[in-house]
């Protein structure tokens, strides 16, 4: 069966070639997210607007394996919407045209610089997690690709401050998608750092500051990516096989808060794509809290009870009830006012979207970079609750045991690979090859990672370390759905 390619493109479309778009976007990020939300708009913007630009995605990490698979497929990827909207069955085949091409900048940095050089080169999308968006003291050179993302911002900005001489009318509008809080201010804030670490020169700090716009985002999608289980009878049916195929819920939403003339740039809206250029406070509140943190406590809980797939949580009536209650008895009483009344609503339709019956949401992929998703996600809803009513919320409280147990799988041989940055995995591996089940040592391991990680001080929280402590044992000694039940008061 043929491989993707542009040749297979043209025959199925009854066209001689691909769009020959200049490329106008840069995406650091080529993950089935980014491609099923980004690259897809973009594709529906060239299609129903003359904005006519293409993407030029980089590869974010050395290890990343989609840039080679991109240029292969000349960077082409298949993208299937499944899904129920308003009562109607939606079921959509893309062929996603708007990447041009994919850049190693670890073997290609030279290449990324001319693109910088381009003029109508103006926007910079990104998703490298939660994780990404995190300052890393690095040294710079100006022929090799730095690591870390904002590294990578830093010298591509100064490259084409360079270039430029400094013109105020020649800076990026950057447009993070990574789910932190106020992603497009910390990216600057960092970007800002590195750029004094590298003593670069007050006139690009200037410009950075004043020509560049770092917007801040909210982006909505459920997207859980290459349908292992059913890709062959799915290749039969397109006749082509693709290395990239994604699967997506037809569902999105995409909130950019930024300068007024950023929407005249990008003509989502003209396209008819759910995006809107608005404050974030309010979408984010919902969205974090609820969808992304359920996802973020089901994935360790799923996992440990033996479920492999966010539908099949949702149907489980012990992990529901623990999920459910959760939601509305922890995290919607410490939403501020103005939203708490949207709560109920907005839960039930997150349900409906977890249980949409097209997609086969992998728990361990919702799994990846756990830990900095759960101090994203949970932790503020947990912090929140403890100081309005002076006492922990258990269902928070036992997420946060449950993440803590789930992470023994970095020493054993667990049925599930974690997957999370070098700093966390060697934290647990450290830990979990001297503990010797003491509920004593267990409580100093918790005290330290809540005060350096998520505290970020000493405050005292010592019933809570313990309490976390308590849940955790009770893992050990009962399994996972047994010691839910006891939690709940039904054990």
């Amino acid at each position: 069966m043929e491989l993707l390619d542009k040749n297979v493109f043209s025959s199925i479309n009854k066209t001689d070639s691909l769009k020959k778009y200049p490329v106008k976007v840069l995406q650091v990020g080529d993950g089935n997210f980014i491609r099923s939300f980004i690259d897809w708009m973009f594709y529906v913007v060239n299609n129903k607007t003359d904005f006519h630009g293409k993407v030029a995605t980089v590869q974010a990490l050395p290890e990343d394996r989609t840039t080679p698979k991109l240029n292969a497929q000349d960077g082409l990827f298949t993208l299937l919407l499944k899904g129920k909207v308003n009562g109607e069955t939606i079921e959509e085949k893309h062929i996603v045209d708007s990447i041009d091409k994919g850049i190693n900048p670890y073997t290609e940095w030279q290449e990324l610089l001319k693109l910088v050089e381009e003029e109508q080169v103006e926007f910079l999308f990104s998703n490298t997690t939660e994780a990404g968006i995190s300052y890393s003291p690095e040294d710079y050179s100006s022929d090799q690709s730095p690591i870390s993302y904002p590294g990578k911002i830093t010298a591509l900005l100064y490259h084409r401050y360079l270039h430029f001489n400094g013109d105020i009318q020649k800076g990026f509008i950057i447009v993070p998608c990574e789910l932190i809080e106020n992603n497009g201010d910390e990216l600057k804030r960092i970007s800002l750092q590195i750029a004094d670490d590298w003593k670069l020169p007050n006139g690009f700090v200037q410009w950075l500051e004043y020509a560049c716009v770092f917007c801040n985002t909210l982006v909505d999608r459920i997207v859980p990516g290459y349908p292992r289980n059913d890709v062959e009878q799915i290749h039969r049916d397109l006749g082509y096989r693709d290395d990239l195929l994604t699967v997506a819920e037809p569902y999105h939403l995409f909130i950019i808060e930024g300068p007024e003339y950023v929407a005249s740039k990008l003509p989502f809206k003209e396209a008819g794509l759910n995006v809107k250029f608005d404050k974030i406070a309010p979408y984010r509140e919902l969205k974090v809290k609820f969808l992304n943190g359920g996802h973020t406590m089901l994935a360790p809980i799923g996992i440990l009870s033996g479920v492999d797939i966010v539908r099949e949580g949702m149907k489980d009536p012990t992990i529901f009830s623990f999920i459910d209650n959760a939601l509305r008895e922890e995290v919607a009483v410490t939403m501020r006012q103005d939203i708490k009344n949207e709560s109920n609503d907005y839960i039930e339709q997150i349900y409906d979207r977890f249980a949409n019956p097209f997609l086969n949401h992998k728990l361990t992929d919702i799994s990846l970079n756990s830990y900095s998703k759960f101090k994203s996600r949970v932790w503020p809803s947990l912090y929140a609750y403890r100081k309005r009513f002076g006492q922990s919320p258990k269902r928070l409280i036992f997420s946060f045991a449950s993440l803590l147990y789930f992470f023994k799988g970095v020493c054993t041989n667990a049925n599930y690979k974690i997957i999370d940055d070098e700093h966390t995995i060697e934290k647990f591996k450290d830990f979990y090859t001297k503990f010797d089940g003491s509920k004593v040592e267990l409580i100093d391991f918790i005290t330290k990672i809540v005060q350096e990680d998520f505290l970020n001080s000493d405050e005292d929280m010592k019933e809570m370390y313990e309490e976390i402590a308590d849940n955790f044992l009770l893992i050990n000694q009962e399994g996972m759905n047994s010691a839910i039940n006891k939690l709940e008061g039904r054990g």
